[in-house]
């Protein structure tokens, strides 16, 4: 059984979150930067721009190759219950954003993370649609 529609929308949904968070991480990187480094000088480190930056960077690669293998595990093996993990993540997204919106450490400049918080939202709700559920049961042999 090829794709159905609801697993396509899903991949592109999911895969165009992962890409609006990282741009909106490039288009806020020096704000990011400065907010790392004033973090450190606080606690008595020497910041430098090549720490916060190559801190910033580890954390995005592993949080981009940790949100592809999901993807990966859902879209291409059909693992299943991978989508309660990335539903455990988005959940945590969701707490973040409104966290930020009610406590008013929000700013214009994370656009990007409600946009892309949105669609990964969007993304979870196509994976418990009626022909997603098939799929995935399909590939169990039910």
């Amino acid at each position: 059984m090829t794709k159905p529609a609801s697993i396509k929308k899903f991949d592109y949904l999911y895969i165009g979150s992962v890409i609006v968070g990282l741009a909106g991480l490039m288009l806020g990187w020096d704000t990011l930067i400065q907010q790392m480094n004033a973090e450190f000088a606080a606690q008595g480190v020497a910041p430098e721009d090549s720490f916060a930056s190559t801190t910033v960077i580890t954390g995005v690669l592993m949080g981009t190759a940790i949100s592809l293998a999901l993807w990966f595990l859902i879209s291409r093996l059909r693992i299943e219950f991978v989508k309660w993990i990335i539903a455990l993540f988005t959940a945590w997204s969701v707490i973040s954003v409104l966290t930020a919106i009610v406590t008013g450490s929000f700013s214009v400049s994370q656009i990007s993370g409600i946009i892309s918080t949105v669609m990964a939202v969007a993304a979870i709700y196509m994976l418990f649609q009626p022909d997603a559920k098939a799929w995935f049961a399909e590939k169990r042999g039910d």
